[in-house]
């Protein structure tokens, strides 16, 4: 723990440190004088948090189908998913820059927001850990409706509150950590995240890496203390399953 708290630690301290001693300068360089923060933070936070609304009924008819429907080809589809999901982004980045080119997405917000929509991580996940679920429940809404989307949504989801916590998580932090989606996919300064502007810190005055650092720390550290829970649970059971 000491040691994986050690960057997060001299991060802070360094955001505090300038010229021999403690300081708040590097934080008003920051807020104060370099105004390009504010677009760029509340960028980040518009692409995680639309990303991680879309793709949650994304994930959950996904993993439904997985476990429950039945078609020919569903494990050879699941083992494509899960080879997707261990390919490095480097592999599938170029194929997502030639759609999103022939689409005319390049250098908008849905450029960026589309392709982390279908991720197939949170499809996986969700899918082991409803494997797990009781199936007499679902039945039992079957023997009362035709319509798939009411049973998803009355048996199917309150089982799966846990995951879907773990993964909001999982999904967020993923969404607000990507540097090489909008680097290569946007041109426009005004639609760059927040860690692409952590990236060019070193072309913008004054010292404003490591007080950037910190904030960009802030919204997955507040996620994780309030599902933390949540997250612990819903890996266990999904391993468990």
């Amino acid at each position: 723990s000491a040691v994986f708290l050690l960057p997060v630690a001299a991060t802070v301290f360094l955001s505090f440190y300038s010229e021999g001693g403690l300081t708040l300068e590097c934080y008003n360089d920051l807020l104060f004088d370099c105004f390009v923060f504010y677009p760029m933070f509340w960028n980040s936070v518009l692409y995680a948090a639309a990303i991680t609304l879309i793709q949650l009924p994304v994930v959950i008819l996904c993993a439904f189908g997985f476990t429950w429907a039945k078609f020919k080809g569903k494990g050879v589809l699941f083992i494509f998913y899960i080879v997707l999901m261990m390919m490095p982004l480097q592999v599938t980045i170029l194929p997502n820059y030639i759609g999103l080119r022939d689409m005319g997405l390049i250098n908008t917000q849905w450029g960026i927001i589309l392709p982390m929509i279908f991720s197939p991580f949170g499809a996986v996940v969700m899918h082991q850990y409803m494997k797990g679920t009781d199936s007499s429940v679902i039945e039992a809404a079957r023997l009362e409706t035709n319509s798939v989307f009411r049973v998803i949504l009355v048996s199917v989801i309150p089982q799966l509150r846990v995951c879907i916590f773990a993964v909001v998580l999982f999904v967020f932090a993923e969404s607000w950590n990507m540097v090489e989606q909008p680097m290569l996919f946007l041109n426009d300064k005004g639609l760059k995240t927040m860690s692409v502007f952590i990236s060019e810190s070193g072309s913008y005055a004054g010292a404003v890496l490591f007080p950037a650092a910190v904030i960009f720390l802030i919204p997955v550290l507040l996620l994780y203390l309030f599902f933390s829970d949540s997250l612990e649970k819903g890996l266990t059971l999904g391993e468990l399953s």
